[in-house]
């Protein structure tokens, strides 16, 4: 299914580009009304690289549950000449990006992306993702309003079940091995991980309208998902409380306890079988979507609205029944400019609430809202793209709300190997909330957390990320690529 989904990928991307090639060989009118509110500004213009290029890095990361992680991204656009006529309308003509990425735990990611806005120049624009990754210590704090409690374990120290304020204690305390009257090691060293295994292939079409502000998407997503637990397996890593490496066996397991005692029944969960193949979610996908920014990979203004639905059936083929969607907005305005416009302060705003519902839903649905602007949704609550100083997926429920608040900074920009860079920093909040349904959603209970990142911009279209987030439960680095919205 890869190999066929690749040579496909290459073919649309070599006949788009032979296509448009032989259409537009010199300046003309555009063929359709493009509002001027999508017009990319003049100073970003300026700069913006002509022909086919690439950009890349390798990436070094720490991740505290996957430890020291090494791969790259490539990216190879195709932006061809002033002369054409989308050049002053879109980031790129065509994008291919390419990521590989390997951590100490064994975790592994790789994926490959194509988009193509204004293809064949028409109205439409064309994606197609395909993801796949495995990774041993995926997190699970548990799945409803309860998420939103402190951490909370027996302190094996002291026999006396106790709240955690940080992550770190919380999490030494848990790898902690105890004696059994078997005389074996028993440990909760894995209690909060899965073992899991995805595949992810999509393809979407978009059609503009309103001169390129309104769009219109829909598409198909078929999702292969693994999981399998930790109970009864030997940890790869436990201490006695004397400080002695021991080999001990994995008590159960916080999904594993859920699953017994009904919570997984109260919100319909399935999709978490020990042992079985891969379980199939065929999705239908759709989103409407009104968009004004200026620069899709860093805009200096405009706002986005999306309403996005996700449909899963079993006459689409699936092993799942459920629908899940999300309402999101976001408002970017240049407060500032300086040094003829290549220095600003903008602020960048975004609020989504998301919903899932059904009477068979994968519980892994559960891990993003929904969002078909980008592959795989907003992963929510906690992590690099959503409440950046919790861990990945420390919130979670059937009902959602995620508040992201940046003030972008662009400081320097200049000229290195005829590349263009730009240096910034940002500061931001990010906040949210997770409900059992929407009926009950509150101001009560909110999660947020403060922080600062750097930016760098390469050839404008690259985006390269440093965030550094504190919340009460710790604090979180990350690196990644593109602005989290």
């Amino acid at each position: 299914m890869k190999s066929l989904f690749t040579l496909l990928l290459s073919g649309i991307f070599l006949h788009a580009y032979a296509q448009e090639s032989d259409t537009v060989n010199a300046k003309k009118e555009l063929p359709f009304f493009i509002h001027e509110s999508k017009k990319i500004p003049d100073f970003e213009l300026e700069e913006k690289k002509e022909g086919t290029f690439m950009t890349g890095l390798p990436r070094f990361e720490f991740d505290p549950i996957r430890g020291f992680g090494v791969g790259g991204n490539v990216n190879l656009f195709l932006n061809k000449t002033k002369d054409d006529a989308f050049f002053d309308y879109t980031a790129y003509r065509h994008r291919v990006n390419a990521e590989f990425f390997i951590f100490q735990n064994g975790r592994i990611r790789y994926a490959l992306n194509y988009d193509a806005p204004y293809i064949f120049n028409s109205k439409w624009r064309l994606r197609a993702d395909m993801v796949h990754w495995e990774d041993p210590n995926a997190q699970y704090w548990g799945i409803g309003r309860s998420s939103l409690n402190p951490l909370r374990f027996k302190d094996k120290r002291t026999g006396i079940t106790r709240n955690f304020n940080k992550v770190k204690d919380y999490e030494e305390n848990l790898g902690l091995a105890e004696l059994g009257q078997d005389g074996k090691y028993y440990t909760d060293f894995h209690f909060n991980h899965i073992q899991q295994r995805e595949q992810l292939y999509n393809v979407l079409g978009e059609r503009v309208m309103m001169g390129g502000k309104l769009r219109l998407m829909f598409g198909y997503e078929a999702l292969l998902t693994s999981f399998s637990s930790y109970t009864g397996l030997i940890a790869e890593e436990s201490y006695s409380l004397e400080g002695k490496e021991v080999e001990a066996i994995s008590n159960p397991t916080l999904v594993d306890l859920q699953k017994a005692d009904g919570t997984w029944d109260r919100f319909n969960l399935s999709g978490f079988k020990t042992g079985e193949k891969y379980m199939f979610t065929s999705m239908l996908a759709g989103a409407l979507i009104f968009d004004t920014r200026d620069f899709e990979p860093d805009p200096s203004r405009g706002i986005f609205l999306q309403y996005s639905h996700e449909y899963a059936a079993p006459w689409l083929g699936s092993n799942f029944d459920f629908h899940k969607f999300m309402v999101q907005g976001q408002f970017i305005h240049t407060l500032k400019r300086w040094n003829n416009n290549k220095g600003r302060l903008t602020f960048a705003g975004l609020a989504a609430v998301g919903h899932i519902f059904g009477p068979n839903i994968n519980f892994i649905e559960m891990w993003d809202l929904s969002s078909q602007a980008e592959a795989g949704g907003i992963l929510v609550l906690g992590g690099g793209r959503s409440i950046r100083g919790y861990r990945e997926a420390r919130f979670l429920a059937p009902t959602v709300a995620l508040v992201n608040l940046e003030m972008r900074a662009r400081l320097y920009d200049f000229k290195f190997l005829k590349q263009h860079i730009a240096l910034g920093v940002t500061p931001f909040y990010d906040f949210g909330s997770v409900w059992d349904q929407p009926a009950d959603m509150n101001f009560k209970e909110w999660r947020g957390a403060p922080g600062m990142g750097g930016r760098i911009a390469w050839n404008q279209s690259t985006i390269l990320r440093f965030d550094f987030a504190q919340s009460r439960e710790g604090g979180q680095f990350f690196f990644g690529f593109g602005h989290i919205f």
